[in-house]
């Protein structure tokens, strides 16, 4: 009998993914918990099994690739322009913004 499909997110018993376990805490960057705020904040226009579709269609390079939170906010971001809250330009033009204000202020 074959194996059922696993999507590769699903690490679960995946031996692959079967390294020591870090049982020590550490906090998440100051800025993730607000994620987890603005999810909250979007009520019913952001749902909980919508984050996971997007994530799943982010796809396992990103996946692998980015840490809890950040693949939360990537899977925002593309809901956010799916349903219109904002447009990709809207989103690149704020973040060159934070970069050109980060560099100043790092002079």
């Amino acid at each position: 009998m074959s194996q059922p499909h696993r999507a590769y997110h699903d690490i679960g018993g995946d031996s692959i993914h079967s390294l020591p376990l870090n049982t020590g805490s550490v906090l998440p960057p100051g800025w993730a918990t607000l994620t987890d705020a603005l999810r909250t904040a979007l009520g019913t226009k952001y749902r909980l099994h919508e984050q996971r579709r997007k994530i799943e269609e982010l796809g396992a390079a990103v996946y692998e690739r980015v840490t809890y939170y950040e693949i939360r906010v990537l899977a925002m971001l593309e809901i956010s322009i799916e349903k219109e809250f904002l447009t990709r330009d809207e989103v690149e033009a704020r973040m060159r913004y934070i970069k050109i204000r980060s560099e100043q202020n790092e002079t």
